[in-house]
């Protein structure tokens, strides 16, 4: 609904183009009939104009008053005269008579500069016509008086015709009927060529094209003197839209039946496309208004959210001030909070160091015993005076001793974090060190241990004694489940695998039940009788690995035990970075 607002005025534009079509359609079609109406108007009342004179000739070449100076010359002054008066009578612009060979003889014009006396009209169309016992008809600008009329003939009766009667009838009056109307109309001649036109500058101009032969037979028999016949536009004279000079018509036609005549109207196409017009000016009118209301209902809903904005700008203004408020009480609050942390940390500091001195005891348990073993038997070896045996004994011996040495960095680690070390170390190794560190407890338990290790190093960026105390927690706690077992067996086997280096250490002892799962990790807590442990291994275990950006996991062996999961970072994996602060190392110590 996003553009809903532009659907009015594509509704109004479509409405219009289909308005506009209709009404066009409906002014062309009253227009063309209205033109048809005039056309037959004004072709009767070209035929009426002309057929008043039409008898004239034909009476006139029966009169002997008329016809008589062609026999005898000496009358031609009464002739004239006679002529003279019934041009008068009748309106004619001309009377006149032709002897057989085309001179006039006598004349209504007689006394004027422009008299017909004495020329020849042999050429004339209408004169030919006449001699071959005919009516003449003809329309042409005069050859002597230059001006434009239509001539009617008739030869004079009874055998050999001895001359033409020829009256020439003035149609400037039905060209300025035309114009006085106001309206444009135009009529040509069998070649359409304009003749009459209500515009002067069209007279004597071809409504399309003329072909040579037609032009040079119009200037053969001089129908319109020497002027230059000019065209009105390229296209067909039958088409029903021009253009002349520029502007565009739309033309009617209608045959008058004389000559083969042509009657035209033409009507200017801005008058009739001004009713489209007029439809298009309405629709972007209402399109106009409909965007002016638009803006007013935008302007009022924009008024209306400029209060709504004023009101929730006081209320945030409000709500910021009460917000300092509140934070200024709270930094009071913080500053108490943290004099009140301060001392409750050096209480439980104090605490944490004697819970974190039970859990190095409790780890400090697994080398003491080894030692105890290595020292008998050195003296063993010594009094058989095995001196290579001796010597081993007092490596492992010392090994031992760097191992609790290292141990007891936990008391200063927790002082003093940022101690860890952390180095690229090979897991593979790691395995085998804490292996070897169990060897004695299975030397007396008779646990056998299977080590299953890759051919490849096993990389990891971490620390080396932090993973081997936790691979001999892990160890010890598989050897401690095998008790009462037949058979008693221990794997550890090590793999890459997702960006990591896993250790899993299993074994086929009673295994920890599906609910003690999740518990195996807390402080205190163990599946061992009263006397085997104080609960306190995995709890650290899992702190050191947690340190070291890994994840220790718990589920069931394939042989019905217990399988321990060691995952670290391999070297060059993004991970968690190993880390561990002197408030995480409290937090150990606290749930230790």
């Amino acid at each position: 609904m996003r553009w809903a607002w532009a659907l009015p005025p594509v509704l109004v534009l479509v409405a219009a183009v289909f308005l506009a079509d209709w009404v066009q359609g409906r002014v062309q079609a009253d227009s063309d009939t209205r033109a048809r109406e005039r056309l037959t108007l004004y072709r009767e009342s070209i035929l009426r104009e002309l057929e008043q004179y039409r008898y004239l000739p034909y009476v006139l070449a029966r009169d002997p008053r008329a016809v008589g100076v062609l026999v005898d010359p000496g009358r031609v002054d009464a002739t004239n005269r006679f002529l003279k008066e019934l041009a008068a009578a009748t309106g004619a612009e001309a009377l006149y008579v032709m002897n057989a060979q085309g001179r006039t003889v006598a004349t209504s014009n007689f006394d004027t500069a422009s008299s017909f006396l004495g020329s020849n009209y042999a050429f004339r169309p209408y004169f030919e016509a006449a001699m071959a016992g005919e009516e003449g008809r003809f329309f042409a600008v005069g050859a002597t008086t230059g001006k434009p009329g239509f001539f009617f003939a008739r030869a004079t009766p009874e055998g050999e015709p001895r001359g033409v009667v020829v009256v020439k009838v003035d149609m400037d009056r039905l060209e300025r009927s035309w114009r006085d109307g106001g309206e444009l109309v135009a009529l040509s001649d069998v070649h359409g060529v304009v003749f009459l036109s209500a515009r002067d500058t069209w007279r004597y101009a071809s409504i399309a094209p003329l072909e040579d032969m037609v032009v040079a037979a119009i200037r053969e028999n001089r129908q319109y003197g020497g002027v230059r016949l000019a065209t009105l536009q390229r296209g067909p004279a039958r088409a029903t839209e021009l253009v002349i000079d520029g502007t565009a018509f739309r033309q009617t036609r209608l045959k008058v039946g004389l000559l083969n005549w042509t009657i035209h109207y033409f009507t200017p196409m801005h008058e009739l496309l001004a009713p489209r017009g007029a439809v298009w000016a309405g629709a972007v009118t209402l399109i106009l208004l409909y965007a002016i209301a638009l803006l007013v209902v935008r302007g009022w809903r924009l008024r209306r959210v400029t209060a709504g904005l004023r009101r929730d700008a006081a209320a945030l203004r409000d709500l910021n001030r009460r917000l300092t408020e509140e934070v200024e009480e709270r930094r009071r609050v913080e500053t108490e909070l943290r004099a009140a942390q301060s001392d409750l940390q050096r209480a439980s500091r104090l605490a944490a160091v004697g819970e974190m001195s039970a859990a190095v005891a409790h780890e400090l348990n697994q080398p003491l015993a080894a030692l105890g073993m290595f020292v008998s038997g050195a003296r063993l070896y010594q009094e058989r005076g095995e001196t290579g045996a001796v010597r081993e004994n007092l490596d492992e011996i010392d090994a031992l001793r760097k191992r609790m040495a290292m141990l007891t960095q936990d008391l200063k680690r927790f002082a003093r974090p940022a101690e860890s070390r952390i180095e690229t170390v090979d897991l593979r190794d790691c395995v085998k060190t804490s292996a070897k560190l169990v060897q004695p407890r299975i030397a007396e338990t008779g646990v056998e241990l299977h080590l299953e290790l890759p051919d490849t190093a096993l990389s990891a960026d971490t620390a080396p004694l932090r993973v081997e105390q936790v691979l001999v927690n892990l160890l010890r706690n598989a050897i401690d489940a095998c008790q009462g077992v037949g058979e008693p067996r221990v794997e550890a086997r090590a793999w890459a695998e997702g960006g990591q280096v896993r250790v899993e250490i299993s074994d086929n002892g009673t295994g920890i039940p599906q609910d003690a799962q999740t518990r195996v990790f807390e402080p205190f807590y163990s599946t061992k009788q009263a006397a085997g442990g104080l609960g306190l291994g995995l709890a650290i275990s899992a702190r050191i690995v947690d340190d070291l950006g890994g994840t220790l996991t718990v589920s069931e062996s394939p042989g019905g035990g217990a399988a321990f999961v060691l995952a670290l970072p391999a070297t060059g994996c993004d991970a968690r970075a190993p880390q561990r602060d002197g408030e995480a190392a409290a937090r150990e110590a606290s749930e230790a």
